[in-house]
């Protein structure tokens, strides 16, 4: 059974928005702000000493413990449901599998080799040529840049 309230919940969210909301300015602020009216004296500022460095570096220590536990729990787990499911043989299958498709290329078609080579060959000229299609727009960027420095 629930007790009823001594106040009505409209009241209590006013109460809890009005505190929320309460905004102070920092002190810096103010004294910047002050300075700014002419006659006006400026408030004090406590100072709060800073924080202890080692607290910075036990949280760093603490975050970083945590990041590697749990990497290793989650490999861990990787790893359980990894062999559990024997994706072992599946990967060692799917290793063996452009060996086998290549040898059965060869044997329906014999001149599957010749072509393979052929593209093979093509494929290291067009590395060449995408490197240096590379190169000239890294230069042809710089020499814009150079030009535009100079200007």
């Amino acid at each position: 059974m629930s007790t009823p309230l001594s106040t009505p919940p409209e009241e209590l969210l006013d109460a809890a928005l009005r505190h929320e909301l309460r905004w102070e300015a920092p002190p810096e602020l103010t004294n910047r702000l002050l300075q700014l009216v002419p006659g006006t004296v400026p408030v004090a500022i406590a100072e709060n000493p800073p924080l202890p460095r080692w607290r910075l570096y036990l949280a760093i220590a603490l975050i970083a413990a945590l990041t590697l536990a749990s990497m290793l729990g989650v490999s861990y787990l990787y790893q359980l449901v990894w062999f559990q499911l024997g994706a072992v043989q599946f990967v060692t299958q799917l290793e063996a599998l452009p060996a086998r498709l290549l040898q059965t290329l060869y044997e329906t078609m014999p001149f599957a080799r010749e072509l393979t080579s052929l593209i093979a060959l093509i494929r290291t000229q067009l590395h060449w040529l995408l490197l240096a299609l590379v190169l000239w727009i890294i230069l042809d960027n710089w020499q814009a840049e150079f030009q535009v420095r100079r200007s």
